[in-house]
């Protein structure tokens, strides 16, 4: 049966509902609900005071550490974990912006904060700055001021001149009301007081955003004057940081959905009876990503196994070739929200940022898509674009029309757009998470943008070759990337879990074989004209293999004659060309052509394929001609010769018809093989018949049906080519008999 790690939810809710001030018996129901988290996971800031009291409260619990405050909000939202611990203002300002966040309970211990300096004299100048705020109540206005903040509080203006040298503030960008982003700018309570104190001391100051984490070290080692960003004062950081006076006083609140956000899709607990050992167990992941990685570093004793595409892992996994599957967490959601024998397993084993990528060549691209992202995470862009996608709780997606630029040069994007809801196809577009962010990040700089759609392991060599600008699609910025190519800052945290097979139980709402064949029918072909994808798949198919055909076969003729020339050297560049075009596999022939050899063309991929499968059908084609010539006895062109053709009209008129025949049977064989080798094309962003199953099963999450369907279009394309050659065959055979 499918759990839910969320029916606690709306019991604690209504608890801390119920109670509407602090009393004595509060202390005793807050108790109660803290005592409920113990074994739930709890979303804190890396380094806070909340960290240290969770984990020294709760040692047994499942604690996610974020470094910015708007991420703990999208992890809560994203069903990452079930609670989080936000500052108590920070709290009320998210949830009056956020009708769906809840406070559990409010204030489970009190903080003082203050600024902290790498310097005592530059601590007791800003103690006394702080006491005459307060003597002449300016210091109440500014935390009035800012403690009903709504957007519209005026943005602090620095001093413009610093007689007396510079001020060296350490702060992190994204805690409102405290310090953050607005307008490009940074504002909030601990901004106006720090230019205030930098005015005051005739001080320039200059601004550095650091991680949470990063702010006591860099205060610590000289690389900061004073840090401020709602730091409370304790005992062990006084240790290294010389504390101000404290200017405020907070606490901690513990905020949940207030609706219960049960997943629709199991959650399967670790070690739980029937699972095998992750440890040794088979495990399908997607090459290239950093969960094929995190297996062959962290379980080398498992059976990994590689796959082009997540959902053929998924189908691995539906027959029980495989264990696991470790992939992204909305990918695995998705597909456990639509198979009911898959469970999305419990433990999450990174929680590392998905990135932009950009080419190590153009930092300054880099420089202008991170100016856009820290914009948005500070005016709540950011939160609303993965709001309108990431829904644990299986409700419709929110797509929202980006509009285009117009004029710019266009952004030219790489994705892999099968992971749903970070990127994948609807109808004829590519939707999601990913799309939605750059076309929102391109029309702030003012550039349209013309997506790639790909294989995940072709990202990167479609980016660095030059076919691509950027990549957006879930990818985390690893350190071996990094060598290659340059990474925005984190807009998405994803981690990877492990998908996992559990039981169905009786009357479980299985459906007959053919209400099944019908339900699949309707899902993968008729829902969102889905039969559009095909039948623009089918004509790409096509296309390329006629195409192919013609050109190889007018080039494989071109071979054969150099084949058979008396000259020696044409006779080795034949060779030396047969050898080396049957030697290489066609799908590395295919993407060198595109990433190496014609990448500095700007040609679309449909043609490189052509030409590509067209150099592989000459070098085959050439020697089947070859054979067949050399069949036809050389004393029949003697005999044309004798009766007054030339020797070029003795073979045209007596050898190559005979050739023909015989070569027919042969080439109908190589020519069908052709047509089926068109279905790697996907690796080089085109969209053919098999790239529209696998985006159809991206959606649908059925592993056989668009499968079974594109195998059965296949074999009806073969089958009219075949007889179209084989009529071709009829018309060009000597008619048997003669006159008497």
């Amino acid at each position: 049966m499918k759990t839910t790690r969320r029916s606690w939810l709306p019991i604690l809710i209504l608890l801390a509902a119920a109670i509407p001030s602090r009393s004595a018996g509060q202390g005793a129901a807050e108790a109660s609900v803290l005592d409920g988290l113990k074994d739930k996971r709890i979303g804190v800031l890396i380094g806070s005071t909340h960290d240290q009291f969770i984990t020294s409260r709760f040692p047994g619990a499942e604690i996610l550490r974020l470094d910015a405050s708007p991420d703990l909000a999208v992890a809560l939202k994203a069903g990452r974990c079930d609670v989080i611990l936000m500052d108590s203002n920070t709290g009320r300002l998210y949830r009056r912006d956020d009708p769906g966040l809840g406070l559990l309970t409010e204030k489970i211990f009190a903080e003082r904060i203050g600024f902290g300096f790498a310097e005592a004299s530059l601590r007791d100048k800003f103690d006394a700055f702080l006491r005459d705020l307060r003597k002449s109540g300016e210091l109440d206005r500014i935390r009035s001021k800012w403690n009903d903040d709504s957007g519209q509080t005026e943005i602090p203006e620095p001093p413009l001149t610093g007689p007396n040298g510079r001020l060296k503030i350490a702060t992190s960008a994204d805690l409102v009301p405290f310090t953050y982003l607005r307008e490009g700018r940074r504002t909030g309570l601990d901004i106006e007081l720090a230019y205030r104190f930098a005015e005051r001391q005739g001080l320039l100051p200059e601004v550095q955003t650091l991680p949470f984490a990063s702010l006591i070290a860099a205060v610590a080692s000289g690389k900061a004057d004073v840090i401020c960003s709602c730091i409370t004062i304790t005992e062990e950081r006084s240790k290294q940081v010389r504390f101000s006076e404290p200017y405020y006083e907070s606490g901690a609140d513990i905020l949940a959905l207030k609706t219960n956000m049960a997943l629709g899709a199991g959650r399967v607990d670790a070690g739980d009876d029937g699972l095998p050992a992750v440890e040794t167990a088979v495990i399908g992941a997607m090459t290239g990503t950093t969960g094929e990685q995190l297996v062959r570093e962290r379980f080398p004793k498992a059976d990994l196994k590689l796959f082009d595409d997540v959902m053929d892992a998924i189908a691995a996994l539906k027959t029980g070739r495989l264990d696991y599957v470790i992939t992204a967490y909305t990918t695995a959601l998705r597909a456990a929200n639509a198979n009911d024998d898959l469970a999305v397993r419990s433990e999450e084993y990174n929680h590392e940022w998905a990135s932009i990528a950009v080419r190590k060549d153009n930092p300054a691209l880099l420089a202008e898509i991170n100016a856009v992202l820290a914009e948005f995470k500070a005016d709540g862009t950011l939160d609303k674009i993965i709001g309108h996608w990431v829904r644990p709780d299986g409700s419709p997606y929110e797509i929202i029309k980006v509009p285009q630029a117009e004029g710019g040069p266009p952004l030219r994007v790489a994705i892999a757009a099968n992971r749903e809801p970070m990127g994948f196809h609807q109808g004829e577009e590519i939707v999601g998470l990913d799309p939605e962010l750059i076309q929102t990040i391109a029309f702030r700089l003012g550039r349209p943008v013309v997506f790639s759609d790909m294989k995940f392991s072709a990202l990167i060599a479609a980016l660095e070759s030059g076919k691509a600008d950027v990549i957006c699609s879930n990818m985390t910025a690893t350190d071996e990337r990094r060598e290659r190519v340059g990474f925005t800052d984190g807009y998405y945290v994803n981690p990877q879990v492990m998908l996992a097979r559990q039981s169905i139980p009786a009357g479980s709402g299985r459906t007959g074989f053919f209400a099944g064949v019908k339900d699949s029918f309707f899902n993968n072909i008729v829902r969102e004209k889905r039969y559009l994808l095909i039948w623009q798949g089918l004509k790409v198919t096509f296309l390329i293999s006629i195409l192919s055909a013609l050109l190889g076969t007018v080039l494989g003729g071109l071979i054969c004659f150099m084949r058979m020339s008396k000259r020696t050297l044409l006779r080795g560049i034949a060779r030396a060309y047969i050898d080396l075009l049957r030697g290489i596999p066609q799908v590395v022939l295919l993407m060198i052509m595109f990433y190496v050899i014609l990448a500095p063309l700007d040609i679309s991929g449909v043609l490189v394929a052509t030409f590509t499968f067209a150099l592989n059908f000459a070098a085959y084609v050439s020697e089947m001609f070859r054979t067949s010539i050399e069949s036809v006895k050389k004393g029949q062109t003697e005999a044309g010769i004798a009766l007054g053709f030339s020797k070029a009209g003795a073979f045209l008129h007596i050898v190559l018809p005979q050739a023909v025949q015989r070569v027919l049977p042969v080439y109908k064989g190589e020519f069908i093989a052709l047509v089926k080798m068109t279905a790697i094309v996907g690796y080089i962003a085109v969209q053919d018949l098999t790239k529209a199953s696998d985006i159809i099963r991206s959606r649908t999450f059925d592993a056989f049906f668009p499968l079974v369907m594109v195998a059965v279009l296949y074999f009806v394309l073969a089958w009219i080519l075949t007889r179209l050659l084989e009529a071709i065959q009829v018309r060009t055979a000597p008619r048997k008999g003669g006159a008497k």
